[in-house]
């Protein structure tokens, strides 16, 4: 009897909903795949619920809720209902399936053991208030809000990186023996860290768009100190933005090291590519980021096609050389 989550992911939905983080799922080691995609899609479900912005923030806030719910205790029939419904205004065509196959998903997760079970619950339930504080937090687009500070910016980025990246070692400790050259303590402070880092870089990547819908995770007390007392875009002056930026793109690629260290004590071939690519992918995002002058507005940066092929080239090199 086949496993229901084989469809998901051989199928092209976990290809339709990101860009490249498939291309390190493809290729994680068997033992770890199904539940390690699996919940990549469930965090990605509720991620498209939590950012439609044509639906209302507390019709977003209730379904997300709802999810959690299906997640913890079991779906009941209108979640899905209303899961597919809510579909029709997501404009991405991944997520818009992604989102009226959920019932699939249900039942791959009714197929994991009832270990891998918990862990992915667990991971979903902390990615889902983290999604839920954002909702609260940007409730009106026409009312810019900002973090507190930076305790609220690492609470966030914990929520909903820095637990995957524990649920992964987690995961992993469980499925392959001896998969790291350290203990499971040291590769858990490592991985959460490095997702903290990975979350950084979104951060600050996205802040355009962010700042357009009204949401800024720069941290308020950090921007009133450096004389931005509006969130203002476009701004009078752009230097104090950047000055708020600089140490953050610092703190990121300092995370990142924590992901090198990581990568450094996997055994496993599979497992070294798997999460050295986002590495060297954060990393080229920061460099584009740190090379944006002082002086003009915060741009968006995205690695192109080509320059993510090179950077798999690169990854799979220095994953069966083991010298990262």
């Amino acid at each position: 009897m086949s496993n229901p989550s084989d469809s998901l992911l051989t199928t092209g939905l976990l290809a339709a909903v990101s860009r490249s983080f498939y291309l390190s799922l493809r290729v994680l080691p068997k033992p770890v795949r199904t539940p390690l995609s699996l919940s990549y899609l469930l965090a990605r479900a509720a991620d498209t619920i939590a950012d439609v912005p044509v639906r209302p923030a507390q019709e977003r806030l209730s379904l997300l809720r709802e999810f959690d719910q299906a997640i913890q205790n079991g779906p009941a029939s209108e979640f899905f209902t209303a899961a597919a419904e809510f579909s029709r205004d997501v404009d991405h065509v991944g997520e818009r399936t992604l989102l009226s196959r959920l019932p699939e998903c249900w039942d791959a997760l009714q197929s994991c053991t009832p270990e891998e079970a918990a862990f992915i619950r667990t991971v979903l339930q902390r990615i889902i208030h983290g999604q839920s504080l954002d909702l609260q937090r940007f409730s009106d687009p026409s009312q810019p809000a900002a973090l507190p500070d930076a305790a609220a910016l690492d609470e966030y980025t914990w929520l909903v990186a820095g637990c995957v990246g524990e649920f992964w070692t987690e995961i992993c400790a469980h499925k392959i023996p001896e998969f790291s050259s350290v203990s499971r303590e040291e590769m858990v402070r490592h991985a959460t860290l490095y997702g903290k880092g990975l979350q950084l870089i979104n951060i600050l990547r996205d802040q355009p768009k962010d700042m357009a819908e009204g949401r800024c995770y720069l941290p308020a007390d950090e921007l009133r100190a450096a004389g931005l007392n509006t969130l203002t875009w476009p701004a009078a002056d752009w230097k104090p933005w950047h000055a708020v930026r600089r140490p953050w793109l610092a703190a990121a690629r300092e995370r990142l090291q924590s992901g090198r260290s990581y990568v450094r004590a996997l055994a496993s071939i599979r497992l070294r590519f798997a999460a050295l690519l986002p590495l060297l992918i954060g990393e080229a995002t920061l460099d584009l980021l740190d090379a944006q002058p002082s002086d003009q507005q915060p741009q968006a940066a995205k690695i192109t096609r080509s320059q993510i092929k090179r950077l798999m080239l690169r990854a799979l090199w220095l994953s069966l050389r083991g010298r990262v």
